[in-house]
């Protein structure tokens, strides 16, 4: 995992570094339902709320996404099985944010816009001090439509628990006896998400 993360965070760095007529920030939101809704202390919950920070340079594209997750999601993501005493482990119910940093290609074709990511994800949870969790993998497809300094786009986010088991899933892309399996995988991890994006 590291070996991927420097030479991306090198080349984000640059991109950063160098002036050009091709950089651009966005900033936005984004809406996610949740299939049948979740339980809270408010009641039902339907849908999330993200937020989006991202830069181009050129056809080069970083993003942090950062979706408001309620307690019993957190619970749910953050829960484990505990192997020693054979009992599952219920995460704390408490809510947070996912947390999903990627680096990836965009492509516009006026007014339509591309864009492929791949990346990296962490849950932190609210007031939890005790800095634990594990990062996970991405990989995001969308595509929609700019008007000028604002546009919206449909965007589709599969969340792998770790890089090795999203490789695989990749590699199973390739070869033929595998394709069928890959595919569904990632088609049942994949959260539909609606964007709206202010470019500057």
């Amino acid at each position: 995992m590291k070996k991927l993360l420097v030479p991306l965070a090198v080349l984000l760095l640059l991109a950063l570094a160098v002036p050009s007529a091709f950089a651009e920030v966005e900033l936005g939101m984004s809406w996610t339902p949740v299939p049948g809704g979740q339980s809270s202390a408010a009641g039902a919950v339907d849908s999330i709320t993200g937020f989006h920070v991202a830069y181009s340079w050129g056809i080069l594209y970083g993003s942090w996404e950062a979706l408001a997750m309620p307690a019993g999601m957190i619970s749910n993501m953050t829960g484990y099985w505990d192997q020693v005493n054979n009992v599952y482990v219920d995460g704390p119910y408490a809510p947070g944010f996912l947390n999903l940093f990627d680096v990836g290609l965009r492509i516009i074709l006026q007014p339509l816009v591309i864009y492929t990511e791949l990346g990296t994800n962490f849950i932190k949870v609210y007031r939890d001090l005790s800095g634990g969790g594990s990062f996970g993998a991405n990989l995001r497809l969308g595509a929609g439509l700019r008007f000028g300094f604002w546009g919206f786009s449909l965007s589709g986010t599969a969340v792998f628990s770790s890089f090795p088991q999203m490789v695989d899933t990749l590699k199973g892309l390739g070869a033929a006896s595998t394709r069928d399996q890959a595919v569904k995988a990632i088609g049942q991890s994949l959260v539909p998400s609606l964007n709206l994006t202010f470019y500057f």
